[in-house]
């Protein structure tokens, strides 16, 4: 089967190669691959960037998948060969205090699809069936593929942020989690502002705005005093602002992965009396939510997709790490 695999250290040694088809064993399923995101995580174990030494070669990459069953393994139940399903990408052991809480990605011993073990960059998959969650047989699988990282928008958004309707909401960062962000706090009532860089005028907010949302750069600095800032950037300028100009008794959730250390001005956290809350990754209820949010037209992003061939991979990395596309979605087979 063809697949995306990263064999080394440096960008050069991932590329699309032939490898054996998977087996399934004890609890998992084999699934054809529909499509599958390429997200930030990936940027990062491509380049083996800070922070992603522990991703270890050789391994297929990939966890934003949404595919079809064609093999399940004995002692499976629930689930059948033609079933459609997205995998949860955060993979707890699911016999802890934080897994029986329901909270799997703060499990100590988890795992990420795609980066801890082979992903879904490939012609098919080996996923537990534990992970699984059903989709509907008419949602496009480009769209299905964006579930998880849309997943984590909505964990950030409204688990950890706390959005609700009247608020003022200021998003930082134009990828496809932050313009997720604004899209489910702007479905929850809010009032949102999304801010990117300067070089984010050229596309992505443009992008974001033809969804109805309004946006600035990071030179306009006129988006007030907001109830919650949700920083989804990464950038440690945006994080800065966050702590500068959230409203007295405000809110800060951070969903952004930083390349570097950042810094904020602790007096503001005293004075503001500031509430920060960090939020990673997200469980297997916010992709229900968001699937059922799909499904019934209340978020839509097919305009932030484009589809890549599997075997033009690589050119997709390229492509998002130089900011050329928004949301990029492998299609194999294609």
């Amino acid at each position: 089967m063809r697949s995306l695999q990263k064999t080394g250290l440096g960008p050069e040694s991932t590329f699309v190669t032939d490898l054996p088809m998977p087996t399934a064993g004890a609890g998992e399923v084999i699934m054809r691959v529909e499509a599958c995101g390429l997200c930030g995580s990936d940027l990062h174990a491509w380049r083996t960037d800070p922070g992603y030494e522990w991703v270890k070669p050789p391994v297929v990459l990939g966890h934003e998948i949404v595919g079809t069953i064609i093999e399940v393994a004995p002692g499976v139940h629930g689930w059948n060969i033609g079933d459609r399903a997205v995998v949860v990408s955060i993979q707890g052991c699911l016999d802890c205090v934080d897994c029986h809480a329901g909270n799997t990605q703060r499990c100590q011993t988890r795992r990420v699809i795609g980066l801890s073990y082979n992903g879904g960059m490939s012609e098919y998959v080996r996923v537990s069936a534990s992970y699984l969650v059903p989709v509907d047989a008419n949602m496009k699988a480009e769209v299905a593929a964006a579930v998880e990282p849309l997943s984590v928008a909505a964990h950030v958004t409204l688990t950890v942020g706390g959005v609700v309707s009247g608020q003022q909401v200021v998003v930082s960062g134009a990828g496809f989690v932050g313009i997720g962000c604004a899209l489910i706090a702007r479905q929850a009532g809010a009032d949102v502002i999304l801010v990117g860089a300067p070089r984010d005028a050229v596309s992505r907010l443009p992008a974001a705005a033809a969804l109805g949302i309004k946006t600035r750069t990071v030179d306009e600095q006129n988006w007030g005093n907001p109830d919650i800032w949700i920083e989804a950037s990464g950038a440690p300028s945006a994080l800065e602002m966050a702590f500068a100009d959230t409203r007295t008794g405000g809110r800060i959730a951070v969903v952004g992965m930083f390349s570097q250390p950042a810094t904020a001005n602790m007096n503001f956290l005293v004075r503001h009396e500031l509430e920060v809350r960090g939020s990673y990754a997200s469980v297997e209820s916010d992709y229900r939510l968001v699937i059922d949010m799909i499904s019934s037209g209340r978020l839509e992003v097919d305009s932030l997709l484009e589809k890549f061939a599997l075997e033009d991979a690589t050119l997709a990395l390229e492509a998002a790490a130089e900011s050329r596309t928004l949301k990029p979605i492998l299609i194999p087979g294609n």
